[in-house]
């Protein structure tokens, strides 16, 4: 792996684990508006109900998950407009909708 790749690698992974984690806080602030009460802390705790652990399990996940890629897209753009170039193996496997 070269330097580029590194760097890249890098910079992608600290902006998807810096959105997944605001994220998170937005999604259980918004849980606890709509719901009157905190997120569940564990969904796989038996005391939580069913209901409750799916709808967090897929909210925060999907919500997580946008974020992401969000993130890692500004990311590429900024490389981009920094370098010149796409980022290493960003852009090989477009496909356009």
């Amino acid at each position: 792996m070269d330097d580029r790749e590194l760097q890249w690698k890098a910079l992608s992974a600290v902006a998807g684990i810096a959105a997944g984690l605001a994220t998170r806080k937005v999604v259980a602030a918004a849980w606890g508006s709509a719901v009157g009460g905190p997120a569940p802390t564990d969904p796989a705790d038996r005391r939580t109900s069913w209901p409750a652990a799916v709808a967090w399990a897929a909210g925060s996940g999907a919500a997580v998950g946008v974020a992401r890629l969000v993130a890692t897209r500004l990311a590429a753009t900024a490389w981009e407009a920094a370098v010149g170039d796409v980022p290493p193996g960003v852009g090989s496997s477009a496909v356009e909708a």
